[in-house]
């Protein structure tokens, strides 16, 4: 079977996830809610570059969800054995599950991006990034927050598939999506965590982090290794995982 034939299937099996669906149509719902209502002047550690670009960070819990769900749907019923049935090389099976979790954390992504260039900026009149000519600026933060959320996708789908839990693996990631700043302020090594690795890839930190008591002294580029790094191990460990995993295909017959 092609890898194209795998990832069709793949994406066919995602479309009947309704939670799935829902957690799709939520990103949208919450990501505009969020802009309309904090749409409006700059106000205390925010500029004109940097409005609503903390949503990036606040949200992203959203496209760990989506991550999860992908990998996590097959775990009852005995989905998965059918799937090892249909194509017994796992790592393709892998591979294509990732590639449309990057697909659509970066869809969820570029959701809210689009909001906060647009929504967040129109208010603003000629203090805007448009007017100013700093728009750069803006659109770097957020191609770096899009970028991260396409990672936490890739490493929400591969922890689901070590964990193979439908609670613990999600939780795990909204943990570390929310709780992942607070001991970042508390300790310096936790900037190395993952989702802070991505979150400081392009927050303001002049504004929004020089006053911790321990602020992040992590350069941009060594976060973005920093989050790489994460990914290729959990992708590997995942790889390895699967294709030692004993879920009944072997076991299986057909007449």
């Amino acid at each position: 079977m092609r890898f194209a034939d795998v990832l069709r299937g793949e994406a066919a099996k995602a479309w009947t996830l309704r939670s799935l669906r829902w957690t799709i149509l939520v990103t949208v719902v919450a990501s505009l809610a969020f802009c309309l209502v904090d749409a409006g002047p700059v106000t205390g550690l925010s500029t004109p570059e940097t409005a609503g670009v903390y949503a990036m960070a606040n949200f992203s819990f959203f496209a760990a969800i989506a991550g999860v769900l992908i990998a996590s749907s097959e775990y009852g019923g005995g989905q998965l054995t059918t799937t090892a049935l249909a194509v017994p090389r796992r790592g393709r099976t892998l591979a294509a599950k990732l590639l449309l979790s990057a697909i659509i954390a970066t869809a969820q992504g570029l959701i809210l991006a689009v909001f906060i260039a647009t929504i967040q900026q129109f208010p603003l009149g000629e203090q805007s990034v448009y007017a100013t000519g700093t728009a750069g600026a803006l659109l770097g933060s957020l191609v770096l927050a899009v970028c991260s959320w396409t990672a936490i996708g890739i490493l929400s789908t591969s922890i689901a598939v070590i964990i193979r839990s439908q609670t613990i693996a999600p939780a795990s990631m909204i943990v570390l999506t929310f709780g992942g700043t607070p001991l970042m302020m508390a300790l310096p090594i936790f900037q190395y965590l993952p989702t802070n690795a991505g979150v400081l890839m392009y927050i303001d930190r002049a504004n929004q982090t020089s006053d911790w008591l321990n602020p992040p002294d992590i350069t941009v580029p060594a976060a973005g290794v920093t989050l790489t790094a994460w990914c290729i191990a959990a992708v590997v460990a995942a790889t390895g995982v699967l294709r030692r995993r004993d879920i009944g295909a072997r076991q299986a017959s057909t007449e």
